[in-house]
């Protein structure tokens, strides 16, 4: 007994000394089972320009072997000094990683709309690829793209979740929760930059990796998951592909690379967003997701569509990162609610400029539902959740004109 109390303590000291020395730490039942390199990525990685040129700048950057190669990492990079909007001083800018989402790749739009924030913003590709220019692109959030000669594996359903019996230099999180760690650790290290002022979002998948690495890379200050959760195994768009797995390849899955497995570990404030009848990450498990941050608000927008565009788009994502990073007043707003059966009482303060109750009588899958938004007297502060509703959350409209909610709750 005083063996295994001694090997616990150990083990609980050694992780500090690895937080304390590289700020970065995997969950503590993953430890010794994922071969990341933590001091490794906690360095800058070596780093090429393609276009300096530029005021959205490229580069390339080194990460994991795959296929007996080092790979190589496309990004994109972009700061208020880049645009040209004015000379930085040492550690002026705030920094942000950008990740996209399934289909997608580094895009030029996104690190150019931060930069124009006033942020350090880089962008990666996580498919092995490299964006055609912006001309060769159907849209500014086009993602027609080439295969890198040293690209890692693809973001398909293969390297995702068929590859668990095999190497992890194969598995795509592997690589993507890499690669986007490194990338915080290079923009940490650009002297416009300040290293204690970083942030981190991303879209659909890359929402969902957002979760992994605010559950490892602890330098960021705050995290914003679009649309991507976990409990994915009980419920999303990717239900075939656990019934191919099998029950105990699912559970292997879901111990390694669901977002469940992770959030715990998370020690920054996070901002969870979605829509109501989301395709891919459904409302319950969205919910559960958040439930298991120390540190979370939410954003659970009625008929948020789903795209990279449209996941880039929330204003809400910019306010609760300036307000964390830039000590702006824009995302203050919060919630406190008193239940005694069918009977709710809210109070929000700051005094909101709206507020609704958001319901669903449905029995369907989370994304056919039909959800009804009911306004409600601000000065009230009561509200009567009907008997028939199956899942229910007050939502509210801030002064900032942030789109709010409490938390998803069942009736």
């Amino acid at each position: 007994m005083k063996k295994t109390i001694l090997i616990g303590l150990t083990l609980i000291f050694l992780q500090g000394m690895v937080i304390a020395q590289t700020g970065i730490s995997l969950p503590p039942d993953l430890q010794g089972r994922i071969p990341w390199d933590l001091p490794v990525l906690s360095a800058a990685p070596d780093f090429r320009w393609v276009n300096q040129s530029d005021p959205v700048r490229s580069l390339i950057y080194t990460g994991e072997v795959y296929e007996g190669k080092v790979t190589e990492i496309f990004a994109y990079y972009a700061s208020p000094a880049t645009l040209g909007e004015k000379n930085p001083e040492t550690g002026e800018f705030p920094g942000i990683v950008l990740v996209h989402g399934g289909g997608g790749t580094a895009f030029r739009i996104w690190a150019e709309e931060w930069a124009e924030r006033g942020y350090a913003a880089i962008a990666m590709d996580l498919s092995g690829n490299q964006p055609l220019p912006t001309e060769q692109q159907d849209n500014p959030w086009g993602s027609k793209s080439t295969r890198l000669a040293a690209g890692g594996p693809k973001q398909d359903d293969e390297h995702k979740f068929f590859r668990l019996d095999e190497n992890f230099t194969v598995q795509w999180q592997f690589h993507s929760v890499s690669n986007i760690i490194r990338a915080h650790s290079l923009i940490r290290s650009f002297p416009e930059i300040n290293p204690d002022k970083t942030a981190i979002t991303g879209i659909s998948w890359g929402g969902y990796l957002t979760n992994l690495v605010a559950g490892v890379d602890h330098r960021f200050n705050a995290a914003v998951p679009v649309y991507g959760a976990g409990f994915l195994h009980q419920g999303s768009a990717w239900d075939n592909q656990f019934d191919s797995l099998g029950a105990d390849a699912t559970q292997r899955w879901v111990e390694l690379w669901d977002p469940s497995s992770y959030v715990a570990h998370a020690r920054v404030p996070m901002l969870f967003i979605n829509g109501t009848n989301d395709f891919a990450y459904f409302v319950e498990n969205w919910q559960k997701t958040a439930n298991l941050a120390h540190n979370a608000q939410y954003a659970m927008i009625p008929e948020l569509k789903h795209s990279h565009l449209h996941g880039a788009e929330p204003g809400e994502i910019y306010n609760f990162i300036s307000t964390i990073l830039e000590d702006k007043n824009d995302f203050n707003s919060s919630i406190k609610l008193k239940q005694k059966g069918s009977e709710v009482g809210y109070s929000i303060a700051p005094a909101p400029k709206e507020v609704y109750l958001a319901f669903t009588a449905g029995d369907k899958r989370s994304p056919e539902r039909d959800w009804q938004r009911i306004p409600l007297d601000k000065a009230k502060g009561k509200v009567t959740i009907p008997s028939d509703a199956r899942l229910w959350y007050i939502y509210w409209v801030d002064e900032s004109e942030n789109r709010r909610s409490g938390k998803v709750l069942s009736n």
